[in-house]
């Protein structure tokens, strides 16, 4: 299949993760797989997402090429990292892949639907070669605000974009580009604010466009559609490609984000100092017990998702006053791991999960814990 980007988009290899995670998951979950019969699995498939838990899917940005004189070829859709290539076969009622023989259990296919898997499964579906030029695509997509019932994407011509929940408003940034893939055009989206290596978005197949309206066939968050996007403006000089707040940068297809409890850090003494100089105690009989701080350093410094959490001292919730929380927070968004100048924690490139937690009685800290 031909793969290419179009011009002045630059390829940049994600290091073979998505393809080593997916070689990685097929072989766990084929173990117990259930082999469907004759040529029910031959064609091609293109990965719509991996399951971690009810709630939380990671986009699957590869295809999986299984022909029928018994060869495959695993690799991504845009192209970015070198394809894997080995044999498959149907035996009796098992499937082999490369040298993994799958007994019955786990492999199902309902439809276009392909579901590998129950520990972190991957669903795929199959792909319909749709020729559409890639030129045109790019004339109508670029430099343009298109919208679906719940998804504002606005395409910049420099290959940024954002994407905003019209119903929550929140919004973020990313970088796009078109995809050659066979005859057809997808629509990719991946990396964050800053850099467009991994964190992949679900993949978008380009089914037709117009003036006034683009059709993409891909995972909406509840089913793999057909869906509409129409036309809301052109993009101006002042429009700016940046989130609604606060964004991290790590990608889905590891830990997204590595805890680090102060005690861990090479910082712990200094984080002690400054909170019992800084902190002024709200003396009041009863402000007694646990106040725990959680947020996280994306890989520019940047600090968001905080949460607070408080326990009495019999370890129940409990709601401590807002003049001890706000002083905390604050001291936790202004002033840890700011004073020399370091992005992280350990100037990882990565996000992080701070954790924090403080004793308190009757108003004052008296300890901060590992």
């Amino acid at each position: 299949m031909n793969r290419r980007f179009l011009p002045g988009f630059r390829s940049q290899a994600w290091w073979g993760v998505a393809i080593h995670y997916t070689f990685f998951a097929l072989s766990c979950s084929f173990l117990y797989a259930q082999a469907p019969r004759g040529n029910q699995l031959t064609g091609t498939w293109i990965g719509v997402h991996a399951e971690w838990d009810l709630d939380f899917v990671c986009p699957l940005p590869t295809y999986l090429q299984l022909n029928a004189d018994g060869s495959y070829r695993l690799g991504m859709v845009d192209g970015s990292a070198s394809p894997h290539i080995s044999t498959w076969a149907i035996e009796g009622d098992s499937v082999r892949l490369d040298t993994i023989h799958f007994a019955p259990g786990l492999v199902t296919r309902q439809n276009d639907l392909l579901r590998i898997g129950t520990a972190y499964p991957m669903l795929f579906r199959r792909f319909t070669d749709i020729a559409i030029d890639s030129a045109l695509v790019y004339q109508k997509l670029a430099g343009r605000v298109w919208q679906s019932d719940s998804l504002l994407v606005s395409l910049y011509k420099d290959g940024k974009v954002s994407l905003e929940n019209t119903r929550t408003k929140q919004r973020t940034a990313h970088f796009w580009q078109l995809s050659r893939f066979g005859q057809s055009v997808f629509l990719t989206i991946r990396g964050n604010q800053y850099n467009r290596d991994g964190n992949y978005k679900p993949l978008w197949q380009v089914a037709s466009v117009s003036p006034q309206q683009a059709q993409l066939i891909g995972w909406d968050g509840e089913a793999v559609h057909k869906k509409s996007f129409k036309l809301m403006r052109a993009l101006s000089a002042t429009d700016v490609c940046q989130p609604s707040g606060f964004q991290t940068c790590d990608v889905c297809f590891r830990q997204i984000w590595r805890e680090v409890p102060m005690s861990r850090t090479h910082k712990r003494y200094d984080l002690t100092k400054l909170f019992f100089q800084q902190y002024q105690p709200v003396f009041q009989v009863g402000q007694s017990g646990l106040i725990r701080i959680q947020f996280v350093v994306n890989c520019q410094g940047e600090r968001g998702l905080f949460s607070v959490s408080g326990y009495g001292e019999d370890y129940c919730p409990k709601r401590f006053d807002s003049r001890i929380t706000d002083q905390l927070l604050a001291l936790c968004r202004d002033r840890v791991f700011t004073d020399d100048g370091s992005p992280s924690l350990d100037n990882s490139s990565n996000d992080i999960a701070v954790s924090l937690t403080f004793r308190l009685k009757d108003g004052r800290l008296i300890d901060m814990l590992p």
